[in-house]
């Protein structure tokens, strides 16, 4: 058996393959027990006719397609594993040359993993981690805080009491950021304002700490992105696209919109949602094979006793959920945690 291999652009190879005809041939009554079993033959059931007789009764192109698709399963992934290519993805096969008594041609165009040249990346992180971090919280922004708290609430209580109201009235309302020591025990069990002011203010820097951390990773991941050149498969950009897609489907249906509404209402295609989303859609791919070649160049992996004890924590609140897809997804996001955990610790 031959076969050439040769590059294409976006990280896809080309594999053109030759199955001598005393291979292919060799098919022949395996593909007619097979098909054996969907042919009816007067006075026998199916599945049970000599073969000579089903062969007798079915089309010699389809008896040939149906020896085909044995032969390319079997000797296909032996060529992947002799190459050592990571295939991502279904291949598309093509067969260029069949016929009986002759060898049988094919050429399969596979996605593979793209080489990853890392760029310094503990250099990058660190530059982000020297990053100004959180400083405290100042009076005008606590005050400034309270009184989003205040309107918030009251909103809040006039849409419980079924009150009627003028909305743009009530925006343009003014509310200040004095408190007594009774108005701060709705807010919990606080003894005067001054333990409310201060919970509060721990509050709001502990929130804008998680959003500086958050912020600092997508900034060292694309410190990193930008100085990494790689050619992504269209494979996982549209792997990355129909993720997004199904998000955004999900999150308009909780909102108990239709999708053909919101399309509707936003006067756009789905096409048109899939072309605006492209670019993100390929930016996540890149970072995707960035993250896996870190966690590779590190030796990175997700602790599997947290990974079985948070997969069960899901399965817990998704009784339907695939158990399989539920541990790749918490693995996954696991592994994630433990990347970014040491690219911040870069200092």
């Amino acid at each position: 058996m031959k076969h050439t291999i040769k590059k294409l652009p976006k990280s896809e190879v080309a594999i053109e393959v030759t199955i001598p005809k005393d291979t292919f041939e060799a098919y022949r009554e395996k593909a007619l027990k097979r098909v054996a079993e969907h042919v009816e033959v007067d006075g026998f059931r199916k599945g049970k006719a000599p073969a000579a007789m089903v062969e007798k009764q079915v089309q010699p192109m389809a008896l040939l397609e149906e020896m085909a698709d044995m032969a390319i399963n079997e000797h296909f992934p032996a060529i992947l594993r002799e190459e050592k290519i990571d295939a991502v993805g279904r291949p598309a096969i093509t067969v260029t040359k069949i016929s009986k008594g002759d060898n049988l041609e094919f050429m399969a165009t596979v996605a593979v993993l793209p080489e990853v040249k890392l760029t310094d990346y503990k250099k990058l992180a660190k530059k982000e981690n020297a990053a100004e971090s959180v400083r405290d919280v100042t009076d005008e922004e606590l005050d400034v805080a309270i009184k989003e708290l205040k309107k918030a609430r009251e909103h809040d209580r006039i849409h419980k009491s079924g009150e009627t109201h003028d909305h743009n009235e009530f925006e343009k309302q003014e509310f200040t950021a004095d408190l007594t020591d009774e108005d701060v025990k709705a807010f919990g069990p606080f003894e005067n304002v001054a333990a409310f002011r201060d919970k509060f203010r721990e509050s709001i820097k502990s929130e804008k700490t998680m959003q500086e951390a958050q912020k600092r990773r997508v900034a060292i991941l694309e410190a990193v992105g930008a100085a990494t050149e790689i050619e992504i498969p269209d494979v996982l950009v549209e792997s990355e696209l129909e993720n997004l897609i199904n998000r955004l489907k999900a999150d308009i249906s909780q909102a108990g919109i239709k999708f053909d509404e919101y399309l509707t209402h936003i006067k756009k295609t789905e096409a048109d949602i899939r072309k605006d989303m492209l670019p993100d859609a390929e930016k996540r791919a890149k970072m995707e094979l960035i993250m896996m070649e870190i966690a590779k160049a590190e030796g990175l992996k997700a602790n599997d006793e947290e990974i079985e004890r948070e997969a069960k924590r899901l399965m817990d609140s998704y009784k339907d959920a695939d158990p399989m897809r539920a541990r790749f997804y918490v693995a996954h996001m696991l592994l994630n945690e433990e990347i970014f955990k040491f690219l911040e610790a870069q200092k």
